[in-house]
């Protein structure tokens, strides 16, 4: 107690050690509990997606895929089929499973919407005939695609047209002539000109003409703002001065399991307009009123948006009247065809059409044909043909994969079956393909098969509102509704993107696939796949009728999580689903997207060549997560607890050896060894108790202040971690005061030489300083070299940590999310190694000052000095912190198995700023030192 009251400056020193060290120890394990369960908490939220299983057909999973772990989030419109659906009861009938949802991929279907062009405020009545020159063009993928899509006609007269009943397409029209006669205009030629099956063009141009009458005499358009009056003798022409400009977009057709699918995804739940598929919807059959013709109609349900990134531009121009005369004196669209797109125009107009808002005027279209409600005739819903695409071919590059263009399909038939003209556009279908398509067409054989199916749109669904909607950050792979995206995945593709995603466009045989838009019953493939109905109906052409279904969709029962009990009931599941079937499983509980980088080849229309990063789905990313929380919070809290150590060893070290005198006379007195051990550690453990309470009520506002709770609970634990980190930090310093003899009272703090040496420069004589102190000199390397191990280990788990958990959605997001602690850890191994720096330097140069006295007296500058105490400082310090990287590098090394060049830079900057801080830390005791004044310290000599 007397030590304690006569010597206040030493234990105060020793109480701020012990109390730094404890509540820093309280409030950094308080954050890494609380990392770890914010950790498992982001991970259980994020760790079950819409289903636990994919089950495939066997050998569908790639060799990236088995080599990465990961499964294609792009490959299920390129699937065809591979599982039964016998198959698929076997899985559904697996004790455990929940919910076993099937998707049958049927193709693409390219569904044409009309959009109107209005002319009737460029129109100039009693000026004589007007034609106009409309010219589309198509930009998509973030405007590096542009393609010319073609251009029509709108011709308008204020001379009368007639029309005939039933006139066949592409018969002329009747205008009335000053004189009284009749010229046939806006006709085709008789002459043949053939269709090219493998362009759809014809050999010979034609345009395409609109005609139209601002007369009221007027029998061919139908009565509009321009014409009023007319008294259309057919339906379905258009009024005067408009037009219909055609635009083909894709749907994606899947088959699904109503009941399933409703249980997996809430596709019932999405259903927004109309009604959802009943339990056993079957396609419908029967015979049209009043005709002995068959018909079946397919119910579907259509998204009520689309993932596709396009724009049609419009640009109208008015042509010269010589080009309008070549329409009124009767040129025929096969002559026009030829002139009239050389022919100069005036721009009048602009606009642009989106293709969310051309989908919504074509499902508007589609659900009005199919109802029979009024207005439902400008869309065809019959299905004519469809598409199926293989999956991408890719080149395996090792650290990236490369899209493989293909040769171009042929582009398919939109002729006549959407009511768009043997010319219709087929727009983003001539660029560069990488998936090969398959055209199926619809059985044409005369009184042999039933005619085109038909579409029964029950309703429509918002792709937003299903449950897999919500999954975030542990998205499963293959999701049914959501659009595949990439984004740049160097500097020149997100320039050339505009750091935006690329998104699909309207080509299906592009890289990037449509979610799918249509949706029917597994019942419906009963007539999609069958041959009586269309052609290329054989595995080898795309269309599996004896095993459709694609993937299937698995769900257990009961709540899981990254627990070894669920992991063993997934793998049980697997297991059976594999022995029962022979189908290939995957295991997508706890996956989380994850880029894998493609090149996409350059497109026929402007495209670059393009390095995309495609969200491929990383398996096992959520018990890798909390399996490597568990590893680092366990390194960090021995990291933490072993720089506490180190730091109060070295403020007790410090204390007792000043009292060295001390101890050597009360030797001198008689006191016996264990009396000295015992002075020692009652006196430390007094002061360790002492700063275990100050720790426990600092405990609490430090961990609110950094944003952690600390509970009362554990800062109490502060008492018993004080006295205990106190007591063992005492025992060396109290064995060498057992151990203290009585010449150690007047014995010299430094030992002395072996033999005489001639010192030639300040740097020599801190070698030999250095070398007479081995005790001291080891404290003080010690120390240093635990301090920058401790940061170059910690940084090194934070590598391992990041490099086990990052490169994926979840990973990225609990890698961000624990930095804050590792930050915090790396600033209190840093304050409290420069502390322990510091206190060895200070005794060090303190135990010596007599030392420095005597040069000064014996004329050394105070610079001559200054350069001592720091070169000793610098070469310590040097030594230490060379030991302690190396070592930490060593430990990484044996225990990750590897080396990463990042930590290696870091250890070389944490050991160059450790020496760098440790050399300053020294001038501010040799500062001190020189306000002494020499004679003293010569005195106390």
């Amino acid at each position: 107690m007397s030590q304690l009251r006569y010597r206040p400056g030493r234990a105060l020193a020793l109480v701020a050690a012990l109390l730094v060290a404890v509540t820093s120890f309280s409030v950094l394990t308080a954050t890494a509990r609380t990392q770890r369960l914010d950790v498992v908490g982001k991970v259980a939220a994020n760790d079950r997606g819409a289903y636990d299983l994919l089950v495939r057909p066997a050998g569908a999973r790639s060799a990236l895929e088995s080599r990465a772990n990961l499964v294609s989030s792009t490959a299920l419109a390129g699937l065809s089929g591979g599982i039964t659906s016998r198959q698929w009861r076997q899985v559904l009938d697996i004790p455990g499973v929940d919910v076993a949802a099937p998707v049958a991929v049927v193709g693409y279907t390219l569904q044409t919407v009309q959009l109107p062009v209005d002319l009737t405020d460029h129109l100039k009545p009693g000026n004589g005939p007007q034609l106009f020159r409309v010219s589309t063009t198509r930009t998509s993928e973030r405007g590096l695609t542009e393609i010319p899509t073609g251009e029509s006609y709108v011709y308008v007269t204020d001379r009368p047209l007639h029309d005939r009943k039933n006139r066949s397409e592409g018969d002329p029209v009747g205008q009335s002539a000053p004189d009284g006669s009749v010229v046939q205009i806006c006709g085709m030629s008789d002459s043949p000109n053939p269709v090219d099956p493998e362009t759809n063009r014809y050999a010979r141009p034609v345009a395409t003409l609109a005609c139209g009458s601002t007369n009221q005499d007027n029998t061919y358009n139908a009565a509009g703002a321009a014409s009023p009056a007319a008294r259309p003798m057919n339906r379905g022409t258009p009024a005067a001065g408009t037009t219909l400009v055609p635009w083909s977009m894709p749907f994606l057709v899947q088959a699904v399991d109503p009941v399933q699918e409703a249980r997996l995804a809430g596709l019932d739940r999405a259903v927004d307009e109309g009604r959802y598929f009943a339990p056993g919807q079957k396609p419908v059959t029967g015979r049209q009123k009043g005709s002995a013709e068959p018909f079946t109609k397919i119910p579907v349900l259509l998204a009520g948006r689309t993932a596709i990134e396009e724009q049609l531009h419009l640009e109208v121009s008015e042509l010269p009247a010589a080009d309008a005369a070549r329409v009124a004196a009767g040129q025929n669209t096969e002559t026009l065809g030829s002139a009239l797109p050389r022919a100069a125009g005036t721009p009048v107009s602009r606009a642009t059409f989106a293709a969310q808002d051309a989908h919504r005027r074509l499902i508007d279209s589609l659900g009005s044909a199919s109802t029979g409600a009024a207005g439902g005739a400008s869309a065809d819903t019959q299905i004519w043909q469809y598409l199926s695409a293989l999956p991408v071919r890719y080149t395996d590059g090792g650290d990236r994969l490369a899209a493989g263009p293909v040769p171009a399909s042929p582009i398919p038939d939109t002729s006549i079956h959407f009511g768009a003209g043997l010319l219709s556009d087929t727009g983003d279908m001539g660029d560069t393909a990488v998936r090969p398509l398959t055209r199926h067409p619809v059985q044409e054989i005369a009184d042999v098969s039933p005619p085109a199916p038909q579409l029964q749109v029950l309703g429509e669904f918002d792709p937003e509102r299903l449950t897999a909607a919500a999954t975030g950050l542990g998205a499963v792979p293959m999701e049914t509704y959501f659009p595949a995206a990439a984004s740049g995945a160097d500097d020149a593709s997100r320039k050339a993107l505009g750091n935006r995603p690329l998104l699909p466009n309207g080509n299906i045989a592009g890289l990037l696939s449509v979610p799918p838009s249509m949706i029917t019953t597994l019942s419906s493939l009963n007539v999609l796949n069958s041959s009586r109905h269309f052609q290329n109906t054989t595995p080898a052409q795309g269309v599996n009728a004896k095993a459709p279904i694609s993937v299937v969709r698995v769900r257990l029962k009961g709540a899981l999580g990254t627990d070894a009990l669920s992991r063993e009931r997934l793998r049980l599941v697997a297991e059976q689903i594999h022995r029962r079937t022979g189908l290939d499983v995957d295991v997508t509980m706890g996956s989380s997207p994850s880029p894998v980088t493609v090149t996409d080849p350059a497109g026929r229309y402007g495209r670059p060549v393009l390095h995309l990063a495609e969200m491929w789905s990383l398996k096992g990313v959520a018990t890798v997560a909390v399996a490597a929380i568990d590893r680092k919070a366990l390194l960090l809290f021995f990291l933490i607890l072993g720089v506490c150590v180190l730091f109060v060893a070295g403020a007790t070290s410090a204390a007792v050896r000043t009292r060295r005198a001390e101890l050597a006379v009360l030797a001198c007195t008689g006191w016996p060894a264990r009396r000295l051990f015992a002075l020692v550690l009652t006196e430390v453990g007094a002061l360790g108790a002492l700063a275990g309470l100050a720790g426990a009520a600092l405990a609490v506002p430090a961990g609110a202040l950094a944003g952690v709770p600390v509970s009362p609970g554990r800062a109490l634990l502060a008492v018993p971690a004080a006295l205990g980190l106190a007591v063992l930090a005492a025992l060396r310093p109290g064995v060498q005061a057992a151990r203290s003899h009585p010449g150690s009272a007047v014995a010299p703090a430094v030992r002395g030489p072996r033999r005489a040496a001639r010192l030639s420069g300040i740097t020599r004589l801190a070698l030999t300083n250095l070398a007479r102190v081995p005790g001291r000199a080891l404290l003080g390397t010690a120390a240093l070299a635990g301090g920058v191990a401790a940061l170059v280990a910690l940084a090194g788990i934070s590598t391992a940590f990041d490099g086990e958990v990052a490169g994926s959605l979840l990973g990225d997001a609990v890698s961000v999310q624990v930095r804050s602690s590792d930050y915090a850890a790396a600033a209190v191994a840093a304050v409290l190694g420069a502390a322990t720096v510091a206190d060895v330097l200070y005794l060090n140069v303190r135990e010596r000052a007599a030392e420095y006295a005597l040069l000064r007296a014996t004329g050394w500058s105070d610079a001559a000095l200054n350069r001592l105490v720091l070169t000793e400082a610098a070469l310590m310090a040097g030594a230490a912190s060379l030991l302690g990287a190396g070592a930490a590098l060593g430990a990484d090394a044996a225990f990750t198995g590897r080396l990463p060049m990042p930590l290696v830079l870091i250890a070389a900057g944490t050991a160059a700023a450790a020496t760098v801080v440790t050399v300053l830390a020294a001038a501010v005791p040799a500062f001190l030192l020189r306000r002494i004044p020499a004679a003293r310290l010569l005195a106390e000599e």
